[in-house]
């Protein structure tokens, strides 16, 4: 019977406490907040009606969950920081490259280049090409092993499409993206 009791209790407890959660989320103004935690979900709003804005949407594709993003331009330029998730159990990256498609170099809209070496061995350079269509579609990706070991590779220069690879004891390489072709620099 105690048990019972208690039971009902806790029930009781929970319910209205479910149900002042609700009134409060519901009311959609956060006056009642300190002023900390109004500024916070004042800004988590904002950033809602923000996304909304860039017309970003969910939907689930074929291969689990997609997000869908307008385009916006993309300016040639080093990254000095590449975060893949899918390819870092293969290799480690030092840096990379991402610029806008145009007239035709290759197809797709952007192409972004991520350089390194191979996780199995170090002293293997290593550069990873992918490209996207338009809304950021997956369109293609390459890979290259540097001609010959001298350890992880970096970007340090691009002209067009045209990248200036050094490796870690300094051998140095031109290499071409749309042919995917490496080029001695003496």
């Amino acid at each position: 019977m105690k048990k019972i009791a208690i039971s009902l209790i806790t029930m009781a407890v929970l319910f209205g406490a479910g149900v002042t959660y609700y009134h409060v989320s519901a009311s959609g103004t956060y006056d009642n907040l300190p002023k900390e935690k109004r500024e916070i979900m004042e800004r988590k709003a904002q950033n809602k009606v923000k996304a909304r804005n860039d017309n970003i949407s969910k939907k689930d594709g074929v291969d689990g969950p997609l997000v869908v993003q307008h385009d916006r331009a993309v300016t040639a330029q080093i990254l000095t920081h590449v975060e893949d998730p899918v390819n870092d159990q293969k290799a480690k990256f030092t840096n990379g490259w991402v610029s806008p498609i145009k007239n035709g170099e290759m197809s797709g809209k952007n192409v972004t280049v991520e350089a390194g070496a191979l996780i199995n061995d170090s002293a293997q350079g290593y550069v990873f090409v992918r490209s996207e269509g338009d809304k950021r579609k997956y369109m293609g990706e390459k890979e290259y092993k540097t001609p010959s070991k001298h350890g992880e590779v970096k970007i340090i220069g691009a002209k067009g499409f045209t990248l200036t690879l050094q490796a870690k004891d300094g051998k140095k390489w031109s290499f071409n993206i749309p042919t995917g072709t490496f080029k001695d620099i003496k």
